[in-house]
Formats: structure tokens, sequence, C-alpha cells
């Protein structure tokens, strides 16, 4: 019986999608953050990260989807399923469901990892690790939306090809940004992401990033008003145009012309506040242990 009731369980994390933006997105997001790092930033993940030939901070972000067959207690740490109502316009996340409580959500994950990035007695690598992962995660609005299981039993067209709105959101648009055929995955991930990263650093190289929230101290308030804001474009631009519309037309039309320009701004946010947070945390680690982190490039 217990046997039944553990293989149900497993079943059931997995059924539930936590892709974020796909590899290419997750990828683009660890090169804008690198792009963004002071030394102390640069020397806190020289620190920490793998030390494996050919492991670059792309392959940091990408490390927790790649695990979670092996790990799938981890797979609700990708998502938070706010219970509220993207059709009639109402998106907020307030309370805070239970599950972050029991099983674990994106919001209690990213401060849980926060903490651990600088505490020598937890797993130091695994934590910064999930951080690069978890910040493409907040960014995607799906990760931040409760209705139909974040979009995933929303059956919709793309490019002439039946999904779920989900995937088409972590894979499928990013993938039509980057010019990438349905499904091509892997072989051109790295350029490809490299390519898209060094795009949004140019167009948005006038841009200020010191605004950045970087309270590390006080992990929740900066990941919760990010929570906040990703959740509140489920209601501007994911279900604007409606489950009819959404069901019946190709969404590779007008929807993805109206998605795609949000879709780089979210990854490019994601890239600079994910740096800021690096960089707050090794000075962090720098105040609290007066040993100071530095290094002028990543020696992975």
């Amino acid at each position: 019986m217990f046997c039944n009731f553990a293989i149900l369980f497993i079943w059931y994390l997995l059924c539930r999608p936590s892709l974020g933006w796909g590899d290419v997105g997750h990828r683009t997001v660890a090169y804008i953050a690198e792009h963004h790092l002071t030394k102390e930033g640069i020397g806190l993940l020289n620190d920490l990260l793998p030390k494996k030939h050919g492991f670059d901070v792309s392959d940091a972000a990408v490390w927790p989807d790649h695990i979670k067959h092996r790990h799938p207690e981890t797979a609700p740490w990708h998502y938070v399923d706010v219970e509220d109502d993207p059709l009639n316009n109402h998106c907020k996340i307030s309370p805070l469901p239970r599950d972050c409580e029991t099983t674990g959500c994106i919001i209690s994950l990213m401060k849980d990892m926060t903490v651990q990035v600088n505490d020598h007695s937890a797993n130091q690598t695994e934590a910064v690790m999930y951080l690069f992962h978890f910040f493409g995660d907040l960014h995607m609005p799906l990760h931040v939306e409760g209705y139909a299981k974040g979009g995933t039993k929303v059956d919709v067209s793309f490019d002439g090809h039946s999904d779920h709105l989900h995937s088409i959101w972590d894979t499928d648009m990013p993938h039509k940004i980057n010019g990438i055929k349905h499904r091509q995955k892997h072989n051109a991930e790295k350029p490809a992401s490299q390519k898209w990263a060094e795009h949004l650093l140019q167009q948005n190289k006038h841009r200020p990033t010191t605004a950045e929230c970087t309270d590390v101290t006080n992990p929740h308030r900066c990941i919760k008003l990010w929570a906040d804001e990703s959740n509140r474009l489920n209601c501007a631009v994911v279900f604007k145009r409606g489950i009819p519309y959404i069901t019946n037309e190709d969404l590779a039309g007008e929807y993805y012309d109206d998605a795609a320009p949000i879709i780089e701004e979210q990854i490019y946010k994601a890239g600079v506040r994910l740096a800021a947070w690096i960089n707050a945390l090794a000075e962090e680690r720098r105040s609290r242990t007066g040993f100071v982190v530095q290094g002028d490039r990543l020696d992975l």
C-alpha cells in the first residue's frame, strides 16, 4: 500500500511541469547575470561553482531541472500555485499558498537558498546553482500562477503544432524569438543563449541597474516583490485575450507579438536581478567573515 502511495505521489509531482524558461531561457539569464557581476561576485562563484572542464554559469542555471528525475521531491520548489483568478483580471499573491510551508515553493526556496549560500554548514554549491535557476523561474509568469496548473492544462496551438500554454511560454516562444526550430534543443543551446544575452545587453545598455532590490538579509521582501510582478503579467498578458481565443487561435500570431517583448523583458530582468543578488551575497560574505573573494573572470 505504501509503495503504491509513494509511486502516486512522485507521479503527481512530476506531472506539474516546472521548466521555467526551458534551457535556452535559463542559460540566457545566467549569461546576462555574468555580465553584471562585480569582482567580488565573480570571486564568490569561482569559489562555489563546480570546477569542471567546460562548465559555465549557464550549466549552473539548468542543473536544477536536470536533476529533478532523481529528486522528484524538488519539483514543487520551482513554482508557486497562486490561488487567484487571471481570467477575471484578479492577480494577487496573498496569502501565500500553504504549499510554501509544506512541500516548499519557489518563494520559500529562494529565501532558503539565499541563506545557505553563505552558510558553511550547508551545501553552498547547490544553493548558488538553485538561485541561478530560480531567478529564471520566478520571472516566468506561469510559474507564479495556479490556474490550470500553471497553464499546463490549457491546450493550445502554436505554429501549427499542438502544445499546452505553459510549454509555449517556457520553450516555444523563446525559441521562436531566437530562430530555433520547433523542439530543436541541446546542440545549439549555448550559442543561441549567448547570442540572445548579447542582444538583450546591447538593447538595454543605457538602462540603469542600481535600483534593483538586493536585501539578502531579508530576502523575502525582494522575492515577494518580484513574484507579485510576475503574477500580474498573467492578467496583463498571458490570459488577457481569454480562454476562447487562447484555445482556438494559433498563438504564433498576434498573441506571440504581444508576448515576445514581455518574455525578453523578463529574461533581462531576471539576469540583472540575479547578478545584483550574487554581488550582495558576496558583500555579505565579506562583511560577515572579513574574507574578500575577488576575481577578474569566471574560471570554471
